[in-house]
Parts: structure tokens; sequence; C-alpha cells
């Protein structure tokens, strides 16, 4: 149960959610570009990467002086099944209505 905590911790700020919907769109993206494109400062930046790398949901490598961070879609998978399985929602939209639903794939941002 500590897992899901850490995760659902990790995924509760809006800036946390923005930097995940933009490395799903990019493969591996250095932490400056991230910081510069969403507007966050280095310190601000590297603070949120932290929360999320100790959740396990994105990865660091260093190359060089520069770190390019991704997602850890692995992760998340893991996490997804178990959250699934600790709230019993597997195939729970396929059983109610016979059809799976799409997932959202609006931004963050327009959603919250």
């Amino acid at each position: 149960m500590q897992d899901i905590s850490v995760y659902f911790r990790a995924m509760s700020d809006r800036k946390r959610l923005s930097i995940l919907q933009y490395l799903a769109l990019h493969e591996r993206v250095p932490v400056t570009e991230l910081g510069e494109t969403l507007r966050l400062s280095q310190p601000l930046i590297s603070w949120h990467l932290r929360v999320l790398r100790r959740a396990g949901v994105v990865k660091t490598d260093r190359t060089g002086r520069q770190v390019l961070c991704s997602l850890n879609r692995p992760a998340l998978a893991r996490y997804q099944q178990r959250i699934e399985e600790l709230f019993g929602l597997e195939d729970q939209d396929v059983e109610s209505t016979g059809e799976k639903h799409e997932p959202n794939l609006e931004p963050v941002s327009q959603r919250l």
C-alpha cells in the first residue's frame, strides 16, 4: 500500500502532471528544456523530478553535463495494474457496457 500512496502523492500536483504529460509526448528530454518549456525554475523542476523519481514514474540519465529524463512506462503500467487490482476495476468498463472506453488524451491543463 505504501507504493500506491507514494504514487498518488506524486500525481497530486498539476506541475508534476504537466511534466509527465510532456514526457509522454517525448522520448528523452533534457531537464533544462523541460524547465524552459513548462516555465519552471531549475530548483522547482528538480524538486518535482525528485518526487516523480521516488515514485518511480520518471527516470533520469546523466550524459556528460546534461541530465535527460524520460517516462518510466513499465512502472506506470504496474501502478495502473495495482490500482485496478486494489479497487476491483479490472475489465469493469467491458462488463458494464460491453465496450472498452478510450482514454482521454486531452491535455491535463485543459481538463483541470
